[in-house]
């Protein structure tokens, strides 16, 4: 009995020192976490500040450029308007940086605001691609719908980050598909969602590289080689904006034949993402199709 009892004592001994531990150890991760909390306040804060304080000089050189360019200071001959034109590009090119670091600090700081209406989503694509085929134009490279969409249900969705995706998806597949390739949309009603594909025939994602294609600043080694300058950034965007706005994203890629970006949009605004268990296909390396089912991520 006497053993019993001291065997008890020894475990109730031992039990409060662990608590005792535990209760220690959630303190002072209680304590880190809210560090870790002030210091990605601080970060928040600085991105923020440097990102404005960069825009808006870069800006102004932007206006000054064009009016260059444009001969509203004098006339230009071909080689200065070449030399011009390059600078005015990568002047773009910081502008569309110092752009991508605002949203995604405003996404992982849960600064965006989304305002969902129903809309046309033909209408907004229309828009987004006539602003885009400049940049097509130039390298002969054709975007068309693979179908005439007629009779299909508004969205319920925030237009204006809604739009952001589309660009950052069309940009991608610009940037990233050979001279004189081809872009082709198509859209479709599934269950309580439209389905939106972008698909192009240019280098492709390496398979390996595949899980890591959302994550922030994650550029594929191809893609690299293909164009020096990127953030890394539109895809991380275009997912979070995608599933803030109910809607999942998801991808098929073959190495040097191209890459597909599929994403859903909800028609109404009762609806949740995570009523539908989905199931998609992703091909392969090979060109094989696997079938997969997730409510959440499609890649």
């Amino acid at each position: 009995m006497e053993r019993k009892l001291a065997k008890l004592e020894q475990i109730a001994f031992e039990f409060n020192v662990s608590t005792k531990l535990l209760i220690r150890r959630d303190l002072e991760l209680s304590r880190a976490n809210e560090k870790l909390q002030k210091f990605d306040e601080i970060k928040s804060n600085f991105i923020s500040v440097v990102a404005h304080q960069l825009r808006t000089p870069l800006s102004g050189i932007k206006w000054t450029l064009s009016m260059l360019i444009n001969g509203d200071m004098g006339v230009l001959n071909d080689t200065q308007k070449t030399f011009l034109m390059k600078s005015y590009e990568s002047n773009a090119r910081m502008i569309a940086l110092v752009n991508d670091m605002l949203i995604a600090d405003g996404i992982q700081s849960e600064k965006v605001h989304y305002v969902s209406t129903y809309l046309n989503i033909i209408d907004l694509m229309d828009s987004v691609f006539f602003e885009m085929s400049s940049q097509a134009l130039k390298r002969n490279i054709s975007i068309r719908y693979k179908n005439k969409f007629e009779n299909l249900p508004q969205v319920y969705v925030d237009p204006v980050t809604i739009r952001a995706v589309l660009q950052n998806l069309l940009e991608n597949a610009i940037k990233y598909i050979i001279d004189n390739g081809v872009i082709e949309i198509d859209v479709k009603k599934e269950n309580n969602y439209l389905v939106i594909s972008i698909a192009d025939n240019g280098i492709g994602i390496p398979k390996d590289q595949h899980k890591d294609i959302f994550l922030k600043f994650f550029r594929a080694s191809n893609a690299i080689k293909q164009q020096t300058d990127g953030s890394g950034l539109g895809l991380y965007i275009a997912k979070n904006i995608v599933e803030k706005n109910g809607g999942t994203i998801w991808f098929d890629s073959i190495l040097g034949k191209g890459s597909t970006f599929y994403f859903t949009i909800p028609l109404s605004e009762n609806h949740l993402k995570d009523d539908d268990s989905w199931t998609n296909s992703t091909k392969s390396e090979g060109g094989e199709y696997v079938e997969s089912t997730s409510s959440h991520s499609r890649v």
